[in-house]
């Protein structure tokens, strides 16, 4: 994973930023900047982020969890192949966990806030489809997120179960077959109840983080980067020191 973020940082990704000409003038004046110069580290920070938690993400779900824990990855290929797993109620089924006695559908999601309400609505229906018609294959769903802890979620993580607090919505209560586990409880899951099963799955990234030995390189690209992003952008900047907002617009959206 960290090789192909310091690809990206190698390749100047400045031209595939998508830059707001209605939104950069708002954070130009929230940020106090005189230039681009001074926007370059937030805005190129903004972006590369949404790589690296796409990135996270993908490295969970397609290397950690079958890799190190013996999930089974349901990949596009495998579920077109296999009925049922290839009907719609099992799209948000990332792995099937299979262990002794029990097989289980595992959901996954990065945080608390990876839901909203609508989403935590149409889960429910999904589970509760799987729950009625194919619980003779498996056991139980599984609600796994990886950041935080079971304390911390959201409603929208007990709506999926068919808990309503508060507001009522029309879920069906799937509780006693469905478990959100978050943080250190998914972590231990995983790892057949193992407490300290996220403390090694730390010390792992931090070793591979090691062996990339990235850090300096990645602080020139960064440079780089910023260097680039400036030359794009400050041409707009007038001799007045005004950025001529309406030049930028005409030129991202015609």
């Amino acid at each position: 994973m960290v090789k192909q973020r310091l690809e990206k940082l190698r390749e100047g990704l400045h031209d595939t930023m998508s830059i707001s000409p209605f939104l950069i003038p708002i954070i130009f004046d929230l940020h106090h900047a005189n230039n681009f110069s001074d926007l370059a580290q937030l805005l190129i920070s903004g972006h590369l982020m949404i790589g690296h938690f796409t990135s996270f993400g993908k490295f969970i779900d397609e290397k950690i969890l079958p890799n190190v824990f013996g999930t089974f990855k349901l990949s596009s290929k495998y579920r077109a192949a296999n009925y049922p797993l290839n009907i719609p109620c099992f799209n948000e089924i990332d792995h099937i966990v299979q262990r002794a006695n029990t097989t289980s559908l595992l959901s996954l999601k990065a945080s608390k806030w990876t839901i909203n309400l609508s989403v935590a609505k149409e889960l429910n229906t999904a589970f509760s489809i799987i729950l009625r018609d194919y619980k003779e294959s498996y056991n139980e769903i599984i609600v796994g997120i990886f950041n935080g802890n079971n304390e911390g979620l959201t409603d929208k993580y007990d709506i999926i179960k068919g808990i309503n607090r508060g507001k009522f919505h029309d879920v069906a209560d799937i509780r006693a077959n469905i478990r959100v586990l978050a943080g250190q409880s998914f972590w231990s899951w995983l790892n057949y109840d193992e407490a300290q099963t996220q403390n090694w799955v730390l010390a792992g990234i931090l070793e591979g983080l090691n062996q990339a030995d990235c850090r300096d390189e990645a602080e020139v690209l960064l440079q780089s980067y910023v260097n680039l992003f400036n030359q794009k952008y400050n041409r707009y900047i007038q001799n007045d020191g005004i950025v001529n907002w309406q030049q930028l617009l005409l030129d991202i959206n015609g």
